[in-house]
């Protein structure tokens, strides 16, 4: 997506004799944003750097979680996922800065202050990837700025009365023909996660009380350099580093009130892990004359993540010798390419024709030792993986403004995806797809301020690099049908979809808005999780699985709030449905589809700034199998903040998240009536705290 430059409107002088008392003519000039919900064929919704930073947000993760349209995943506990339509984990393709974000990239590595914009697509687009099922969401890190300007941000959170430092700041200029920001963020975060667990089963049932303190630090950084060269072209570097360390020490004990224990009753855990995630692009723009340019870019990813685990007991309530010791190294890279051509064509027409790829490899390797008791010698283990992802896109698009009412975009894109995965010693297992993906947009406005949209496009959902290698990763104490190992499936396949979207807008006042959407999806090659028996062991992985088919509508509204000036009003509410036609129902929906969300919030704007967002998801079970399922208790999160300015250049916020205080609550059950046996799951946040003080400096030129 791109933000296209609007021209401006110029009144022209004319020049006159120089004479005493001549009256200099004035010169204005006028400029219009434009607005690309307003204005492009496409579905889309542009979020900026003033609504991210509002609420003073650590990460990128947290302030999305209030977009109208977006729901934020914990993503299984490794890293949170951006959903939109409820749907995630793959289904909703991330880019950064236009190209796809490789796998190692984190939400919470992201400070809202490295962030110039979100911009949001609920469709398809020949000019990037197909891998947009339920839609687009590209992360436009900080462009260079406009003049000389430092700024300082500290803040501290706290939560479950521990206190959580911050630093952030961005140094930026700009000389003749260049210009430069650098953005960098630090922080520093010990935060407690109590939750417990019941377990029950005929003739069981148990309670566990889990403490962990996860520290973390991070250090991420996003430079940018931009020039502009003599013969007009223009050149853009960008990078983004981060580097994190995170500790994790956990305790357990667990209180069994009718059956048997299991192995460890009371234990404790200690998990550390080091990552580092690099990733440079360099942009560059040539104008062909006639209105024509070339767009071509490049850039390499790189990152590596470092990890020992040790589990054991605890005995007179101390930390036992540990009986499994587990190492793990994981390293990715990889590099992309790509180059766009535009041309006005005459009669309203604008074509577009270009191609991109991506090539991915990672490695990984798990070395354990490990063993149930010190009765038992170690189970000594070496594994090892090796896998690769190649993809290549070819693409036409052609955008034709029939007249001010209507215009169309139609589109064809041609890409190839490879595989192959491998353990050492084991053949490699290799699959190869290729999507045509078809897309058609079309924009009616039947009046000033109304937009009719309708799309159809071909989509698809490819596998991702940990959900292909066959890396187990194991429970260390009570395996069951409720507590599974998960590992990959190298034969995975890519999911493909057709899908037809509509929608309207109607623009009230200057910046009011009320819309409905709605779409529609086939999936075919669906991946459902699958759970087996290895000899003793329980093992879930993923597995295509036929058909699927999912709908939804969606409203929104935004409006200024009557006999308030500068106070603002917006609410979103989605419905969403899936059925999977394998899987037997009721609740044989797509993983993790929030059926229903709704958002609201207020903005006061005045000496003091005040405002508060409330957002829900409903809870809902997803059916795997005719004996096993899994069950979340929804989200119910209200936050607020306030804004104080002492001046232009200094600012102090104050905000308040889960307000509410509400636990997040997970259940999977499996067997039948009679025979089931269930484990539920409730982790407890707590309310934060969050004071930010931030001061903008204007350096001398």
């Amino acid at each position: 997506m791109q933000i296209r430059p609007y021209a401006c409107a110029c009144a022209l002088a004319l020049s006159l004799p120089a004479l005493a008392g001549d009256v200099v003519p004035k010169i204005e000039i006028a400029g219009v944003r434009y607005d690309q919900r307003r204005e492009e064929t496409a579905a889309s919704l542009v979020v900026g750097r003033e609504e991210l930073i509002r609420h003073g947000d650590r990460s990128l993760g947290d302030a999305l979680k209030r977009v109208p349209g977006i729901t934020i995943g914990d993503g299984g506990g490794r890293t949170s996922d951006i959903r939109l339509r409820g749907l995630g984990n793959g289904y909703t393709q991330v880019l950064l800065n236009g190209v796809a974000a490789p796998a190692g990239f984190s939400l919470e590595s992201l400070a809202p202050e490295l962030i110039e914009r979100v911009e949001i697509a609920r469709g398809a687009s020949a000019a990037t990837s197909m891998q947009a099922i339920a839609g687009s969401v590209n992360i436009v890190l900080r462009k260079s700025a406009t003049r000389l300007r430092a700024t300082v941000k500290a803040g501290v959170d706290t939560r479950h009365g521990r206190r959580s430092p911050s630093l952030g700041g961005e140094l930026s200029g700009k000389d003749d023909g260049f210009s430069y920001s650098v953005p960098v963020s630090l922080s520093y975060s010990p935060v407690p996660a109590p939750s417990r667990e019941e377990e029950t089963a005929p003739g069981l049932r148990r309670e566990t009380r889990l403490n962990e303190d996860n520290t973390t630090r991070l250090v991420s950084l996003s430079p940018r350099a931009n020039w502009k060269l003599a013969n007009g072209d223009t050149l853009g570097l960008q990078a983004f580093l981060s580097n994190s360390w995170r500790a994790t020490d956990a305790w357990a004990k667990e209180t069994t009130l009718v059956g048997t224990p299991t192995l460890h009753p009371q234990r404790a855990a200690v998990f550390d892990m080091t990552a580092t995630w690099l990733r440079a692009d360099l942009e560059w723009t040539r104008s062909l004359g006639e209105g024509a340019r070339i767009d071509a870019r490049s850039g390499i990813h790189r990152s590596r993540r470092k990890s020992d685990f040790e589990f054991g007991d605890i005995v007179d309530g101390q930390r036992a010798p540990a009986l499994n010791l587990v190492t793990s190294d994981l390293r990715e890279g990889g590099y992309h390419a790509g180059a766009t051509w535009t041309r006005p064509m005459g009669g309203g027409h604008t074509l577009t024709a270009g191609w991109d790829g991506a090539h991915t490899t990672r490695s990984q390797a798990r070395v354990a030792n490990e063993r149930d008791s010190f009765d038992q010698a170690p189970l000594l283990t070496d594994h090892r993986y090796h896998g690769i992802i190649d993809r290549l896109g070819v693409f036409a698009q052609d955008g034709w403004e029939i007249s001010p009412a209507w215009s169309l975009s139609a589109g064809l894109r041609w890409e190839t995806l490879r595989t192959s995965v491998a353990e050492a010693g084991v053949a490699a297992v290799r699959q190869r797809s290729v999507i045509p993906a078809p897309v058609l947009q079309a924009l009616y406005k039947p009046a000033a301020g109304h937009q009719l949209r309708a799309g159809l496009a071909r989509t698809y959902k490819a596998p991702t690099m940990g959900s292909l290698i066959p890396r187990r990763y194991t429970v260390d104490n009570n395996n069951s049908a409720t507590n599974p190992h998960s590992q990959g499936n190298p034969a995975l396949r890519p999911e493909k979809a057709w899908g037809v979207d509509v929608g309207y807008d109607r623009q009230v006042g200057k910046d009011g808005l009320l819309a409905a959407s709605a779409y529609v999806r086939r999936i075919d090659d669906v991946t459902v999780t699958r759970l087996f028996q290895d000899g003793a062991d329980w093992v879930s992985t993923p597995a295509n699985q036929g058909r699927a088919r999912a709908r939804g509508i969606a409203l929104e509204a935004k409006l200024p709030l009557p006999g308030f000036a500068r106070a603002a009003f917006n609410g979103n509410v989605a419905r969403n449905w899936s059925r999977i036609d394998k899987v037997q129902g009721p609740h044989n929906r797509l993983a993790e589809q929030a059926p229903l969300t709704a958002s609201l919030g207020i903005d006061v704007r005045a000496a003091l700034t005040v405002g508060a967002s409330f957002t829900y998801a409903r809870g809902a079970v997803t059916r795997y199998s005719p004996v096993w399922s899994e069950s979340n208790g929804g989200t119910r999160l209200l936050d607020m903040y306030a804004l104080w300015g002492a001046g232009k250049q200094t600012r102090l916020r104050v905000g308040l998240t889960n307000v509410l205080r509400r636990s997040n609550v997970s259940q999977s059950d499996h067997g039948s009536a009679g025979a089931m046996r269930s484990t539920r799951r409730e982790l407890t946040p707590g309310a934060a705290l969050r004071i930010t003080f931030e001061h903008d400096i204007e350096r001398p030129k």
